[in-house]
């Protein structure tokens, strides 16, 4: 696994580093940021479709992981690519269920969010709330930082989960 590590560095990473589903943060309460709280969210985004499943089964499809990578920087772009790419090198180095969960920022400016069709459809991963992921909780059990921004000109933390066996 230190590979995706090493890689995840590469790819301008601040932090990368493994944990199992036990180390990460579940809360139903994400749904309702999620829900209500998120600008892009409607019923018919194709950024925050649940695809026909429960919260249920969502948690357990994150929980049927070993070994997830969590990723963090500054910057939401630099995120979204990483985890794709990590996705890919995981795939192709024989994990043919390894999957992304970040926040699609990969284009400077969302057709999507101006009601056209995605550019890169098959590239966009749903992101951690849908989960149930609470994303603060789980950086700080880890040391990391994430916490509210309380100016425009604070620092972002940008998290992301590649889940990989």
């Amino acid at each position: 696994m230190q590979p995706y590590i090493e890689l995840a560095l590469e790819l301008k990473m601040i932090h990368a580093l493994f944990i199992t589903p036990e180390d990460m943060v579940f809360d139903i309460r994400t749904l309702l940021k999620c829900r209500w709280g998120c600008e892009n969210h409607d019923n018919n985004s194709f950024k925050c479709q649940e695809r026909r499943t429960s919260f249920e089964e969502r948690v357990q499809m994150i929980k049927s992981y070993k070994n997830i990578l969590f990723i963090h920087s500054n910057d939401g772009g630099d995120v979204s690519r990483a985890a794709l790419e990590i996705e890919r090198r995981a795939f192709l180095d024989g994990n043919h269920l390894a999957f992304a969960i970040r926040y699609c920022n990969l284009c400077k400016k969302c057709a999507v969010d101006e009601n056209l069709p995605c550019v890169q459809p098959t590239k966009v991963r749903p992101c951690e709330a849908i989960f149930g992921i609470d994303v603060y909780e789980t950086a700080k059990h880890h040391g990391l930082p994430c916490y509210p921004l309380q100016h425009k000109a604070d620092v972002q933390n940008r998290y992301g989960f590649v889940c990989i066996s």
